[in-house]
């Protein structure tokens, strides 16, 4: 008989968190589920932990892959699951022993595709992240339909959440290989094919939060950029999700929230950046913004007419990533063809 529930844990060299992850999803009060555990090249103890485990509990199955990054082994694990829906777990957080049971049922109205419940943050080292608390706030209750306003207001982590295997496997729905931030295309793709999500306040997921975690631990060389690692994450992210969109005739629904999303994925890399290396950022979303057309679809936006026709400098925010509180005051900027002289906070332009 398969499984309802498939859980994917992604295990890289967290021997010391591993343990109480495992403990918290094998002693589930829920018993119907398989547990996947990918093992993403630990060079730890955490295989012969999974190991151990496995002796211990049938239902626990150890798929050994070389170092990937969190992504590639949560895509291993979704084509593996048996189960009608799935999870994520990641190794170094745990869950309530009743976060299952109280959940899973909700899957009983056919208009629910997404069960999302709340979060509880384990801080360690005593790092300050009172904005992480606000942000995994729940601004709703019960059955919602996912406009997108509510997506827009919902947390885009992949662990909190349980998801229908029907609309991954349907849609094609895969998390970013190579990529951080890899959370926010998958969610938002999921959510754009979804009808409702039933919202759970409980806070049934304990999110660890540590220095050493494992996305700061891969530290694989960015691929596109090889100058640099992950700035330019976000913006790789959203185009990837921009693939989605239009693979799946998705762009109407997708359009009213797409400038304000592509504008903060733009800063978020911008301030990734050094100054010397943001103009990577720029040409970038000149790059999307090509690729898709969106000059098309949005002719009379000067955000994007900026970006399209590469008058970065037309951009007020961008101009004070670039310039430091002096430059500003007196000093020239290399812009694409022009030079920026700015004199007491006046800009002056100059053709090249």
């Amino acid at each position: 008989m398969f499984p309802v529930l498939s859980v994917i844990i992604p295990v890289y060299n967290t021997e010391k968190y591993l343990i109480k992850c495992l403990d918290s999803v094998i002693n589930q009060t829920f018993k119907s589920m398989e547990v996947i555990c990918v093992n993403d090249g630990s060079t730890d103890n955490s295989l012969d932990i999974l190991k151990k485990y496995q002796r211990i509990d049938d239902r626990i199955r150890i798929i050994n892959k070389e170092n990937g990054g969190l992504s590639s082994a949560r895509n291993i694990g979704i084509e593996h699951a048996q189960g009608s829906y799935i999870t994520f777990v990641d190794s170094d957080d745990f869950i309530e022993s009743n976060a299952y049971q109280d959940t899973l049922f909700y899957f009983d109205n056919p208009k629910v595709d997404l069960v999302y419940f709340s979060t509880q943050l384990v801080i360690e080292d005593n790092i300050s992240r009172t904005q992480d608390q606000r942000y995994f706030e729940h601004k709703y209750t019960g059955l919602v339909d996912l406009s997108n306003d509510v997506i827009a207001k919902m947390d885009v982590c992949a662990w909190n959440k349980i998801y229908k295997l029907s609309i991954l496997k349907k849609y094609d729905i895969r998390f970013p290989n190579g990529l951080w931030y890899e959370d926010n295309p998958f969610f938002w793709s999921y959510a754009l094919v979804s009808d409702s999500a039933f919202f759970v306040n409980d806070k049934l997921y304990n999110y660890l939060i540590r220095t050493g975690s494992i996305m700061s631990q891969h530290n694989q060389q960015g691929k596109v950029y090889p100058k640099t690692l992950h700035e330019l994450d976000s913006l790789l992210g959203f185009e990837y999700l921009l693939h989605f969109v239009f693979k799946w005739d998705l762009f109407e629904m997708f359009k009213p929230v797409l400038i304000d999303l592509f504008q903060q994925k733009i800063y978020e890399s911008l301030h990734c950046l050094p100054k010397k290396d943001r103009m990577l950022a720029l040409n970038k979303a000149t790059e999307i913004v090509n690729i898709f057309n969106l000059k098309f679809y949005f002719p009379d936006n000067y955000y994007l007419n900026s970006l399209y026709n590469k008058k970065y400098h037309n951009i007020g925010k961008i101009n004070h990533l670039f310039l430091t509180k002096k430059q500003r005051l007196f000093g020239i900027w290399d812009a694409d063809k022009y030079y920026i002289l700015c004199l007491l906070g006046i800009k002056i332009k100059i053709k090249k």
